[in-house]
């Protein structure tokens, strides 16, 4: 079959093709065809050699194990990484904790719309996105480490219309690394079969029009074009082609090999998905958020303990009402938890990253719920650094900075807590070892200062108490039964917050064993 656009070669031959020093778009996506090819044509030939590689989204294995962008962690072939996310590849965070590369962290919404601006020749991204967060110049400018200190900064401050102002700088990627389900004659690409549709499209077309190459790996190709509507990347963007050799090297996600439900190709079960938790802290956090959930429809939950709120709205007869979606693109569905975060059993529709930022960054949200690592006496949330462990904000700092009503969650201390939840109190058996509300935090993530300034509402929910921000800072507001103020709370903070003249008691009903039944008259 010949291809009257793209060429269809071999991983390793679409890789000798790319040239010393270029810049790598990385849509990530598990392209566990192409990916290993890099580190084998290195190692045989010397190049290509110091790369840049640029991604948004954070891709596995949460390991060492050399799959997803741990393929590229490796002194020589690579001189820069540029990414939203690195925390799920120990092999790069490795290489950035050793100083044995350049390393930049930039918001995963704003990096696939620089991408869309890179392809329209514009100035770069001009945004409110990061001001007052690490990535603000004025703070550590998303550098990382010592290496990347004397390097140029990739994000600028600027005044519009006398308010301050981030701009993310534009740069010429020579090189784009995308994926699809099916590629036709022409090179059109579809994803019929794809988990999520990313930023295929914007990074193809930034690459294109910089008069670089984009490398495809495809599940398969038709001898037919594909009709125009299902068409997700445009044949002329796509220069070379790589088909999978198996489904191990195109899996859905890097711990799902094939899923129907992430599709819409077969519609799953939820009540057998989502059986109830069991009454324990967790828990306790995630019905006190779901109270907060009042009018709202359309709701980011976050990784982790966030995520687990979809269980409690589904025993409480409200999932059906909610149309929760992930910042990777994905709208309607039961979001996927752990390993698997980004796609949704029984999605309602897909649009690409880019797009689903858009939506974030103008308001689009009604509440979105995310974790906390560490909380401090202004307001600043910490996700992306801990000690030597260097995570990155991913999409955290677009959607907590541009929600109006924002709910940090999480447990009031970590390592090794043990709690129990019985006869409707909550007891400490042991408290963690670390403490998460601290003097000040490590790196700023969310900015306190910022969100009193813009007058977001922003709770800090724990299962023994609950936080609300406010111009003079942290204020307790509710205490969980059975805990005490100065020995389970207060001493376990390293700053003392506001407490209200009022403070109360948490709902009752979050420490019983039967349903809430909170919603019942607006469900």
């Amino acid at each position: 079959m010949e291809m009257t656009m793209a060429q269809i070669v071999s991983a390793d031959e679409a890789v000798r093709r790319i040239p010393d020093g270029a810049t790598v778009l990385v849509v990530p996506t598990p392209a566990e065809e192409v990916y290993p090819a890099f580190h084998r044509v290195f190692a045989a030939t010397g190049s290509p050699k110091d790369l840049t590689f640029v991604w948004a989204a954070g891709l596995g294995p949460f390991s060492m194990e050399r799959k997803g962008m741990n393929h590229f962690a490796y002194p020589g072939m690579v001189k820069r990484f540029i990414a939203g996310h690195i925390g799920l590849n120990h092999e790069v965070v490795k290489m950035i904790f050793l100083n044995q590369v350049e390393a930049y962290n930039l918001p995963q919404g704003v990096l696939c719309q620089l991408y869309r601006e890179i392809a329209a020749g514009r100035s770069g991204v001009i945004t409110r996105v990061g001001l007052g967060t690490f990535v603000d110049p004025r703070l550590e400018g998303g550098k990382l480490n010592e290496r990347t200190r004397a390097c140029e900064d990739l994000v600028e401050v600027m005044q519009v219309d006398g308010h301050d102002m981030l701009r993310y700088k534009p740069f010429r990627p020579q090189v784009g690394l995308i994926r699809g389900t099916t590629a036709d004659p022409e090179g059109n690409i579809t994803l019929e079969d794809e988990a999520l549709c990313m930023e295929n499209f914007e990074a193809a077309m930034a690459v294109a029009n910089s008069g670089g190459i984009v490398i495809a790996q495809v599940e398969r190709l038709s001898d037919k074009p594909a009709l125009p509507h299902a068409v997700r990347i445009p044949g002329v963007f796509v220069h070379y082609i790589v088909v999978a050799s198996s489904r191990q090297a195109h899996p859905h996600t890097l711990f799902a090999e094939h899923d129907p439900s992430y599709t819409g190709e077969v519609r799953t079960d939820l009540d057998r998905e989502l059986v109830p938790m069991p009454l324990n802290a967790e828990k306790v956090i995630c019905r006190r958020v779901a109270m907060e959930l009042g009018a709202a429809r359309l709701i980011n939950l976050g990784v982790g303990i966030p995520t687990s709120v979809a269980s409690v709205a589904h025993e409480e007869g409200i999932l059906n009402r909610l149309v929760l979606n992930t910042e990777v693109g994905v709208l309607g569905g039961l979001p996927q938890s752990g390993k698997n975060f980004g796609p949704a059993k029984n999605p309602s529709a897909f649009i690409s990253q880019t797009a689903m930022f858009d939506f974030y960054d103008g308001g689009g949200l009604d509440l979105s719920c995310v974790g906390m690592a560490q909380v401090d006496q202004e307001g600043n949330v910490n996700v992306s650094k801990i000690g030597y462990r260097i995570i990155g904000c991913g999409g955290f700092i677009n959607i907590t900075q541009s929600t109006k009503n924002v709910i940090f969650a999480g447990e009031f201390t970590a390592a090794g807590a043990q709690i129990e939840v019985k006869d409707g109190a909550l007891r400490i058996l042991t408290d963690g070892k670390v403490r998460k509300f601290v003097d000040q935090v490590e790196q700023i993530t969310f900015s306190g200062k910022v969100s009193r300034r813009e007058g977001q509402q922003v709770l800090f929910v724990t299962e023994r108490c609950v936080f609300k921000l406010v111009p003079e800072g942290l204020l307790l507001t509710e205490i969980a039964p059975g805990i005490d103020l100065e020995k389970d709370i207060l001493g376990q903070m390293g700053f003392r917050p506001l407490i209200a003249p009022d403070l109360k008691p948490m709902d009752a009903r979050i420490f019983q064993e039967p349903p809430m039944n909170c919603f019942r008259a607006t469900a």
